[in-house]
């Protein structure tokens, strides 16, 4: 962790550095605590108030971090005092090493990062006031002095519902792959993971400027309006044959119902994810399966070619894989197996 902040660590040590952090989420506490010790200056050192102010964020990150265990695959239980001494003694570690090496210009441009694991999702408020909810298996990353400073950019990697706090002069940049956001106050969706074909932008309310390179002709910028949702052909995944298609549509984002009484607002399949619905329109089941990985924690192989360019239409709330797999089953014929042991999922 503290070679990549310094700027010595090697292309193979960023590689697995980048999988231990996906593996092991819970370790993303300790990166922080990394990233964040580049503000220190070892030779001027803190002011008495500095110190308090810093040794308070420091207790109250320590308290949010073991409250997180709910969401954590715990192996075995230490007692909280063993937990404790263990932060303790990596972070002073940590701050002995950073207090070896010198400062590198080549610093990556995000210091903060927030990382949801498989089958979980999460929110967080950034320093502009801005809300974000991470779905599962994404990465969300900014830097929370520059923010206060007016530079509001984040990365994506992953699956993010944003309601931006209005700021016609500070505009509001997100950067997932070759695709830029570009808002000012606006309520949208993003899905950008990168083994998925495509990234898509859902507008809610607002305007959005979507930028990303079109096939053989530079940059393309895309302005949507309010239900309008962008999708946008992931070059890795689009075949040599296609590459001088069109790479971009714009379609309507259809409600899935027309409200009620206790729910006025008609709900979106991009967004139902929020509230724990399941949603999927016209898709196939190679496609399917990403989003299936994601949401219940399991691995699917087919078997069978075949059965990944089947389409389907659903909707599913807090069912079981089974039952989903079930319900698929009876649209499709395809058979499966479940490997509870590997936790992998078999189709043919």
């Amino acid at each position: 962790m503290a070679r990549k902040i310094s700027g010595e660590a090697t292309m193979e040590e960023l590689k697995e550095l980048e999988m231990l952090l996906m593996q092991f989420p819970e370790l993303q506490y300790a990166f922080t605590i990394v990233e964040d010790i580049q503000a220190v200056n070892p030779a001027n050192g803190f002011t008495p108030e500095e110190e308090s102010r810093l040794a308070s964020e420091g207790l109250d990150r320590m308290n949010l971090f073991l409250q997180q265990s709910q969401d954590t695959a715990v192996v075995r239980k230490m007692a909280p005092w063993k937990v404790m001494a263990a932060v303790a003694a990596m972070v002073a570690v940590l701050l002995s090493v950073w207090a070896l090496w010198p400062a590198s210009p080549d610093r990556q441009a995000f210091r903060n990062e927030v990382v949801t694991k498989t089958g979980s999702k999460t929110s967080v408020v950034l320093p502009d006031g801005t809300t974000v909810v991470l779905n599962a298996c994404s990465r969300l990353q900014y830097d929370a002095t520059r923010f206060l400073n007016g530079d509001r950019e984040v990365g994506l990697t992953g699956e993010a519902y944003f309601d931006v706090k209005h700021d016609p002069a500070h505009p509001f940049i997100i950067r997932t792959g070759p695709v830029n956001i570009r808002v000012l106050g606006t309520v949208f969706n993003v899905k950008a993971y990168t083994e998925d074909a495509t990234v898509e932008t859902t507008l809610l309310s607002g305007k959005v400027e979507v930028s990303f390179p079109e096939n053989g002709s530079g940059q393309k910028v895309v302005q949507l309006q309010p239900d309008q949702k962008l999708v946008i052909a992931n070059h890795k995944h689009q075949p040599a044959q296609d590459s001088k298609k069109a790479n971009f549509s714009i379609t309507p984002v259809k409600n899935t119902n027309a409200g009620t009484a206790d729910s006025p607002d008609a709900e979106k399949p991009t967004t139902a994810w929020i509230n724990d619905r399941f949603d999927f329109d016209n898709v196939t089941f190679e496609q399917l399966s990403h989003d299936l990985e994601r949401w219940y924690n399991v691995t699917l192989r087919f078997k069978n070619d075949r059965y990944k360019h089947e389409v389907f239409t659903g909707a599913f709330r807090k069912q079981g894989i089974e039952e989903v797999l079930q319900a698929l089953q009876l649209m499709s014929g395809f058979h499966y197996e479940v490997n509870t042991k590997e936790n992998v999922i078999y189709i043919w």
